[in-house]
């Protein structure tokens, strides 16, 4: 078996290596000339880690060899490279051009996603991958020899007639169209319109699917398990990104029942061995599919021919760290570069793939999907107040579903109840601490929402009360008042706490927040939405759009026979789920965005820091034409972030056709601003940041959120 050693270009006689350093300073965000020692000359290769000096002899940093050269533009002596920190590339071309790209398109560091893509590395696992491809190797070459006689070049000849596209074919396997996409099935008829660089969007069907293997998974996994096999099976890469590992874990199970067992998978969960292990079978050059989180769009596949990204809509998938690129972004930008296909898959469409899809650049599919039965609560009875958690109407659904199989019910928060007001005069609860918003985790405990600091010794800062009083239902206290009203059924929570993947087929009350909804064998009989106002009622430029993916997921977890019951809630939001117009709802919400200038339309940037440097950042892109900034304003003390006083924040907003002109004088400035800090800095404390330092995040989705 080749291995990335054995394709990785070498020096080649060439005396000059060209080296990104491994440093979080955006300022050293660029190639570096080193020498080609002598004795190291035939063992460099590009995309190996290597440790070079920096600043002086004595002092070394590390980094990656991105290239090599004949020359240097450099008037001076080059340093030479010290070390070889690994034999293995670990970084190849495509993934370098990425990176590069991204950052760039972002404001940021190449650095930053590299540090992404390449895991920590892991010594003994490397030797062990080492040693089984060599000796895979000298079994190939064993066998090849055995098999070098008239029979077996007849028998190659014959494999020969049969195409370019039979070896391909006979590697796949078990894995091939025979078990996962027979030929001329829908899902090989798009893999080969994927291979040739298509963009598709998919509006996946409601419901569970059994396999063969007795796993249920949402036909959505089923779906795209499939479309992954049958591109592996024209000889090209899949990669499968899903926002969580409860999504991966079914998308494994798919793939393991439709018989391919070697998928990789890259995962925070897994260890840093983990990790390792299955990054150096990716790099190998042999097609693979590779599914995992965000993070996996970065993955360095062989001949990659798809990137199937599932619920893209999904905050799960927009890196938190910087330069925070969401992952359906990386996934474009190298589909444009490798010229691999992307296919966008969701029950309820983002506003972003929308937006692609208007444009002609995204080919939406032209029949409609298949949905649960959805009714709206209000339309079956005329509106009266409830005392309990649900009307009465909602409460019987739940108990004909009981008698039918488990049934489900969506709530807003978890925790107790969700706030908590001062017992005397009634106003919202603060914390002392951070001022951040407290609520009740558990019954009596009142602690804060931002900073988890319990509200022992509160003190209201309107009328000096001391008692604390609960408002609102969270999912504890919901599954406490179910306990009363439908007794003798089994009630099981879902949230972050109590994280539940699948429940049986069994009568019980499931009792989950969204997006922990858990997955019932055979699907739910019924599936309750609570709490429609609430979730609306979020201060979020996309609280509608979130509504409309929380509601689909939920609804697609119905059984076929079962019903998905709106319990309260109306406005065109709500009636464009329950009647199935999402996407006409969703082509208003875009015209009203372009119309404000809001994103997806445009592109934004959020510009932070001190007034001055803020001031200074703002003034590089005054003469751009098409943009335009909000702000600065002041941002308040405190929060979650502990934000120190006197910081601004500026919100630039731009055109799509201007956003690489935008983010390279914006990081212009970053730089600017970084390399200029060492004279303002003197006398702080070392490895303290400057408060007041230029920071920029560049398309936010919480950007105008309150």
């Amino acid at each position: 078996m080749a291995t990335a050693i054995d394709v990785a270009e070498g020096a080649q006689g060439r005396p000059v290596a060209r080296v990104l350093l491994d440093s979080a300073l955006p300022q050293l965000d660029h190639l570096f000339d080193y020498a080609v020692p002598a004795e190291l000359a035939d063992e460099l290769l590009v995309g190996q880690r290597v440790r070079v000096p920096f600043r002086s002899r004595e002092r070394k940093s590390f980094g990656y060899i991105v290239g090599f050269a004949d020359r240097s533009e450099f008037g001076g002596e080059l340093a030479p490279i010290a070390d070889i920190v690994g034999p293995v590339p670990v970084l190849n071309p495509e993934v370098w051009l990425l990176a590069r790209a991204v950052s760039d398109r972002a404001g940021g560091s190449a650095g930053d996603i590299l540090r992404l893509a390449i895991p920590t590395r892991q010594v003994r696992v490397e030797k062990q991958h080492l040693a089984a491809a060599a000796e895979e190797a000298a079994e190939a070459e064993i066998l090849g020899e055995e098999t070098a006689d008239p029979a077996g070049a007849g028998d190659q000849d014959s494999r020969a007639d049969q195409g370019p596209d039979a070896g391909a074919e006979s590697e796949a396997g078990a894995a091939g169209p025979g078990i996962g996409a027979p030929e001329g099935s829908p899902e090989s008829r798009v893999a080969a319109v994927l291979t040739d660089g298509s963009r598709l969007a998919l509006t996946a069907s409601h419901g569970p699917e059994r396999l063969h293997t007795g796993e249920w998974v949402g036909g959505w996994a089923s779906q795209l398990a499939r479309l992954a096999i049958a591109v592996h099976a024209r000889g090209r890469s899949a990669i499968l990104v899903a926002p969580d590992y409860r999504d991966l874990d079914q998308l494994r199970d798919a793939l393991e029942a439709y018989g391919h067992e070697d998928a990789i998978r890259v995962d925070s969960r897994q260890s840093n061995a983990e990790r390792y292990a299955g990054f150096l079978r990716a790099l190998d050059p042999t097609p693979r599919i590779i599914l995992g989180n965000r993070s996996a769009v970065y993955a360095p596949a062989h001949e990659l021919g798809a990137i199937l990204m599932w619920d893209d809509g999904d905050p799960v998938l927009s890196e938190p760290l910087a330069p925070y690129v969401h992952a359906r972004d990386a996934a474009l930008v190298r589909s444009e570069q490798s010229g691999a296909g992307i296919f966008f898959a969701s029950h309820a469409r983002s506003a972003e793939v929308q937006r692609l899809v208007d444009i002609g650049y995204v080919r939406a599919q032209e029949n409609p999907p298949r949905r649960a039965r959805i009714v709206h609560a209000d339309a079956s009875m005329s509106p009266d107040a409830f005392a309990g958690r649900v009307p009465e109407f909602a409460a019987r659904t739940i108990r004909e579903g009981l008698k039918r199989g488990p049934v489900l019910v969506q709530v807003a928060t978890p925790g107790y109840a969700p706030v908590a007001v001062c017992g005397q005069c009634g106003d919202l609860a603060r914390c002392l601490n951070c001022s951040g918003p407290i609520g009740f985790r558990t019954v009596g405990r009142a602690s804060c929402r931002w900073c988890g600091e319990y509200a022992t010794n509160w003190r209201c800062g309107t009328c000096d009360g001391r008692t604390l009083e609960e408002r609102g239902m969270g999912s504890g206290r919901t599954v406490e008042q179910f306990e009363r009203q439908f007794q003798g059924v089994r009630v099981i929570l879902s949230d972050g706490e109590h994280p539940r993947e699948r429940v049986d087929g069994r009568s019980a009350l499931v009792v989950a927040t969204r997006g922990a909804e858990p997955l019932a064998a055979g699907g739910y009989a019924a599936v309750v939405l609570l709490d429609a106002e609430r979730l609306l009622s979020i201060e979020t430029l996309r609280a509608s759009e979130d509504c409309l993916r929380w509601w689909e997921n939920a609804a697609a977890l119905t059984a076929a026979d079962g019903i998905c019951l709106m319990a309260s809630g109306g406005g065109p939001v709500v009636r464009a789920f329950v009647t199935g117009r999402t996407e006409e709802w969703l082509r208003g919400e875009l015209a009203d965005r372009h119309a404000l200038r809001y994103p997806p339309a445009v592109r934004v940037a959020s510009v932070s820091g001190g007034p001055d440097e803020v001031e200074r950042a703002l003034k590089t892109i005054a003469e751009i034409p098409g943009v335009d900034h909000l702000g600065p304003t002041g941002i308040p003390a405190g929060g979650p972030n502990k934000t120190p006083h006197g910081l601004v924040r500026a919100i630039v907003r731009f055109d799509y056709g201007r956003g690489a002109e935008v983010a390279s004088r914006l990081r212009g400035a970053l730089v600017a601003d970084a390399a200029g800090s060492s004279s303002r800095t003197r006398g702080r404390a070392p490895g303290r940041a400057r408060p007041e330092a230029l920071r920029l995040r560049f398309d936010d989705r919480g950007v105008f959120d309150s």
